[in-house]
């Protein structure tokens, strides 16, 4: 399962029907409550964030705290020709790639597929659910 947060809607749209060609479910999301809810219940294995949605957002925000313990790897964007927003340093040590979207979709992509394949290997192949599902 992978999960895309952003505030473009075609932006999303277009990740969303390219990284479907990897075999995995895609959630998306608009806003990080969304993200948060989303990620909860579904535990992705891959969490796709427009970098400007967590340079906003509040230190102690929860979609931040249960990224890394829930397993996901975590990957930012910023569209074409955005200026790159500072991450603080606890967050940005949390990011596995920063991209620059769409002109490194094929990146993500491989990313995705790489880290999707990981997740099978070390058995979290099927999607996981609620709290009570054994961790990975």
């Amino acid at each position: 399962m992978l999960l895309i947060a952003g505030s473009n809607p075609a932006l999303l749209e277009g990740l969303s029907q390219s990284l479907t060609r990897t075999g995995s479910g895609v959630l998306v999301a608009h806003t990080l409550d969304e993200a948060e809810d989303l990620r909860a219940q579904h535990r992705p294995v891959l969490v796709i964030v427009e970098r400007a949605l967590l340079a906003s957002c509040e230190p102690g925000h929860p979609f931040i705290g249960g990224v890394v313990p829930s397993g996901s790897a975590l990957v930012t964007y910023r569209e074409s020709g955005q200026a790159a927003t500072t991450l603080s340093p606890g967050l940005s040590r949390l990011v596995v790639a920063d991209l620059e979207l769409p002109l490194e979709r094929n990146r993500l992509t491989a990313l995705a597929e790489h880290t999707l394949s990981r997740a099978r290997t070390v058995g979290r192949s099927s999607p996981v659910t609620g709290p009570e599902s054994p961790a990975s």
